[in-house]
């Protein structure tokens, strides 16, 4: 292929002639609008900075060259993320959004009729540029670049929404494209809490809103998809939007949108749900079964089989969101049949991913190849089962009954690394299901591509691997056995000397469900790998949730027969061990704390309660050896009153096992523990909790006090 014209273009635009310039711009916006070879082709030439270095002409003398040359970026830029690279590299945003700036000296409208053309040029660029992830935002944010952003968008929206319906004229059209690509603009740039305010802030919000009565589709539909991400985990926001009053109406934001969720267009009705489900995760609606399920999450469902663009890619991500964390709102997915839907399309993108030329009909037709729609949907389909099966039992049966495993099983295999992570995901949602339903997991054949994971080039599939494996081993024991076979012992110990937090917690995560109702051999041979100088050192870690997963494990080895406890009091060193409990015992009863670090701290308490409980129900010594330590006896008294339920049945627990006997045990030692227990006044908190609001408590105090009235006769 001869490059001589195309030279010959470049060579132009050195020219003093404007005629021939604009000519030459003309050239390089046909050959490349549409041409990834001739974008490549002239990126090579060099086209990039003289671009950029046009747009800094003053407009009094290039307006039409700064057309050309805003289309031209906007082009190049366009669809491909490496071409984004070379135009940020070469400087051209600043410039671009200096364009956006109007004369001071003229009225708004009056300002951008004047470069109507230009704007609608620039802000095209714009919005290709910053439609990649990576794009720095820093110029958007200058206080100048953000005031006109704002400017446009107000100015815009309340010309189209004053228009009552869409017009057919040049400059009706015109002003609709400038309030689309700008408001795409806004989308791209809430990646922190501290953008989505500085841009409400700076008035963005009412314009936004105003644009959803526009009429003008493509500009309502980058208005919610900006109100979208405005709002993502931000409640403050939330709350603006969904009071916000559009344009000379008294409509709601959330009617609008839910009337949109009922569009013809798919595209719309997929934006609209993200918006209204960004605003539900904000916790800004104050029921949870309102017209979000009734409309959205059925809504979700139907575009699920919607063939139309990227659609089927995007809708479960949706899904994913709306129903993660919400066992509501994954009854109500259950209740919507969302997850055999899922289970469909997850089936329907799961042929062999060497079939590139497949005839099967897939339902995502669009830009690229057959192999790159089917991993985002195989991904995107396992990330929402993931999602719509983690907190309830009937979700989890309906996607096995669904006949997801086998993709499942395949997916653990990909090629692709994403689709193994989601795959991992979708495994440890479904493997926290009742041992009937895990024996499914195992006879699909799950556990030997979890095992291969382990060895993962990517550290955080190697972590996801791990976390499936936990569930999968905590009470299944042909499980643990073929685990402890594969030499997963090692390597989870691997992890858990890891600097990866993420892989450190759950390798010790790992270790500790094989230790959950396992015998003395597997506990020894986990902890000839693990050793108890290590066990220790995790027992004092910063984080808090490896401390609870290492206290969970010493609850584990102690749980059992006497040679059980010997081996971990041995192992440890008993005045070591005792000295972890009284301080895990003492910490947590004198923070004080309430909230989230009142939790984190409850979660270290309840296993440190049962460590004391499973000691002391074997023999007599290490009931001996737990009362001689006043620090800890007085704890566990004080936390008959904690205000979690568990703990508090964690501590009865506690005073069953010191008052418990048998035929071997010592009756004096016994009759000591129970005065000792009274003279703190143990058994006149456990009379106030025979009352208490759980039944489980009121059920473990009635046994405690049976068991020290039952001395006294």
């Amino acid at each position: 292929m001869t490059t001589s014209k195309y030279e010959e273009s470049i060579k132009d635009l050195t020219s003093t002639d404007d005629n021939k310039r604009l000519k030459a711009l003309r050239f390089i916006k046909n050959s490349v609008i549409g041409n990834k070879t001739k974008k490549d082709l002239y990126i090579k030439l060099g086209v990039v900075q003289k671009l950029v270095d046009y747009l800094t002409l003053p407009d009094t003398t290039s307006y039409d060259l700064k057309i050309q040359t805003a289309t031209v970026l906007g082009s190049i830029a366009h669809g491909k993320d490496e071409n984004v690279s070379v135009v940020i590299s070469h400087g051209a945003i600043g410039p671009l959004l200096d364009v956006l700036s109007l004369r001071r000296d003229l009225p708004t409208m009056d300002a951008i009729r004047e470069k109507r053309k230009l704007l609608e040029a620039v802000t095209r660029a714009l919005k290709s540029i910053f439609a990649c992830p990576k794009t720095p935002k820093d110029d958007i944010f200058m206080e100048r670049h953000i005031a006109d952003l704002v400017t446009l968008l107000d100015a815009t929206s309340s010309y189209l929404c004053q228009q009552g319906r869409p017009s057919a004229t040049s400059e009706s059209l015109s002003f609709g494209m400038i309030a689309e690509f700008t408001a795409a603009v806004v989308a791209k740039c809430c990646d922190t809490q501290e953008q989505q305010v500085q841009l409400a802030s700076a008035g963005v919000i009412p314009p936004l809103v105003n644009l959803l009565h526009s009429g003008h589709i493509k500009a309502q539909e980058a208005a919610l998809d900006a109100l979208a991400t405005l709002c993502r985990e931000n409640s403050e926001l939330g709350e603006i939007i969904i009071h916000a009053k559009p344009f000379d109406s008294n409509q709601l934001t959330t009617a609008t949108m839910l009337d949109f969720v009922k569009d013809r267009c798919p595209n719309m009705r997929l934006i609209a749900a993200t918006c209204l489900t960004n605003l539900y995760r904000t916790g800004v609606f104050t029921e949870p079964f309102n017209e979000i399920v009734l409309v959205v999450l059925p809504a979700l469902v139907k575009l699920l089989k919607d063939p139309s663009g990227d659609i089927q890619e995007r809708a479960p991500l949706v899904l994913a969101d709306l129903v993660k964390d919400s066992e509501d709102m994954q009854k109500a997915a259950y209740d919507a049949d969302a997850i055999s839907k899922l289970a469909e399309l997850l089936s329907s993108a799961s042929t062999k991913e060497n079939e590139e030329d497949s005839k099967e009909r897939i339902g995502v037709p669009g830009v690229g190849s057959v192999a790159k729609r089917k991993e985002k949907i195989r991904e995107n389909s396992l990330i929402a089962i993931a999602a719509a099966s983690l907190l309830k039992e009937e979700c989890r049966t309906q996607a096995i009954d669904s006949k997801v495993l086998p993709h499942v099983v395949s997916a653990l295999q990909s090629k692709y690394p994403h689709v193994r992570l989601a795959a991992c995901q979708c495994a440890k949602s479904l493997s926290r299901s009742v041992s009937n339903l895990r024996t499914s997991l195992v006879d699909a054949g799950v556990a030997t591509p979890l095992l291969k994971l382990l060895y993962d080039e990517s550290t955080v599939i190697q972590a996801a691997a791990c976390g499936a494996l936990c569930n999968l081993t905590l009470d299944f024991s042909p499980m643990k056995k073929n685990v402890i076979d594969a030499g997963a012992i090692d390597r989870f110990v691997e992890y858990a000397k890891s600097d990866d937090p993420k892989l450190q917690l759950n390798g010790v995560w790992a270790l500790n469900s094989l230790l959950y109702k396992a015998d003395l051999q597997a506990k020894k041979a986990v902890m000839k790998s693990l050793t108890y100088d290590t066990l220790i050192e995790l027992l004092h870690e910063p984080d808090m949730g490896i401390q609870e997963q290492a206290l969970e494990i010493v609850r584990n080895l102690v749980c059992g027969q006497q040679e059980d406890v010997e081996h971990v009091i041995d192992g440890i060193g008993k005045d070591d061990l005792l000295d972890v409990l009284e301080s895990k015992l003492q910490v947590t009863s004198n923070m004080g704390l309430e909230g989230e670090d009142s939790s984190t701290m409850a979660s270290i308490l309840e296993p440190a309660l049962y460590i004391i409980t499973n000691m002391s129900s074997s023999y007599e010594e290490p009931r001996r050896l737990l009362m001689s330590r006043p620090n800890i006896v007085n704890s566990v008294a004080s936390h008959l009153s904690h205000p979690a339920p568990n703990i508090r049945v964690a501590a009865v627990w506690c005073i069953i096992n010191w008052t418990w006997i048998t035929c071997d045990d010592d009756e004096d030692a016994l009759a000591e523990r129970v005065n000792r227990l009274r003279a703190l006044g143990v058994e006149q908190q456990l009379r106030v909790m025979e009352k208490d609001s759980s039944r489980d408590v009121r059920d473990r105090v009635r046994t405690a006090l049976d068991q020290m009235t039952a001395l006294e006769s």
